[in-house]
């Protein structure tokens, strides 16, 4: 892959931060940039091992499977779940109010209303976490590890750790891709690992090795 310098800053199709060399098209959405010249650069080491995925067996049903979403969309799936049981237990009290007799600016009505006004609220913004987390494509590729990194994010109860993995697809393409770690049971992928690479924009979704 051509390693001519030049100052790009972001994707004009998915707006990710490109590195500052010159690509052909953007390694988080595809989207065609015209900025790479053909030349004679090396073949990058890693080519033949995502040739032998290319032309690996399994690899129709690879690609056919789908992984489970990320943090992000369970996080939204959560908060939809607790502003539907917020809104109904507040919905029972307000009908049991009635049926009490209560007047309409009781302690018991005021509290059903307030569950079912937040709980509708949480449906709302839950409903919009999961939208934007899977607001881009998914991408199928495949691909080879080629380094990771971590950052820890320290809060006050604990905190949490997000991989960074260098991925290259075929022709070379090369991205750095987000990875929020899923707690201590689950390992997260090591470097020089072949197989399909299913990203959304900057985030890895997941990686499905194959063994080549």
């Amino acid at each position: 892959m051509p390693t001519t310098e030049i100052e790009v800053k972001s994707c004009p199709g998915c707006g990710a931060r490109l590195p500052e060399v010159a690509l052909s098209i953007c390694p988080y959405c595809v989207t065609p940039l015209g900025l790479a010249q053909k030349d004679d650069t090396e073949e990058s080491p890693y080519a033949a091992r995502i040739a032998r995925v290319l032309a690996h067996d399994t690899l129709p049903e690879v690609m056919a499977w789908t992984p489970a979403e990320g943090p992000a969309f369970v996080r939204g799936g959560q908060l939809v779940f607790r502003g539907k049981l917020t809104a109904t237990i507040g919905a029972l009290l307000g009908f049991w109010a009635i049926l009490l007799g209560s007047g309409p600016l009781s302690a018991l009505h005021m509290i059903g209303l307030a569950g079912v006004l937040g709980g509708s609220a949480l449906i709302v913004q839950g409903k919009r976490v999961r939208t934007e987390a899977i607001s881009k494509g998914m991408l199928r590729r495949p691909a080879v590890i080629v380094d990771r990194r971590s950052e820890i994010t320290l809060k006050s109860l604990g905190g949490s750790t997000t991989y960074f993995f260098e991925i290259e697809f075929e022709g070379g393409l090369r991205g750095e891709f987000c990875w929020p770690g899923r707690g201590i049971n689950t390992e997260p992928f090591t470097s020089n690992l072949p197989g399909v690479a299913f990203t959304r924009g900057v985030e890895l979704v997941h990686f499905k090795h194959i063994r080549v």
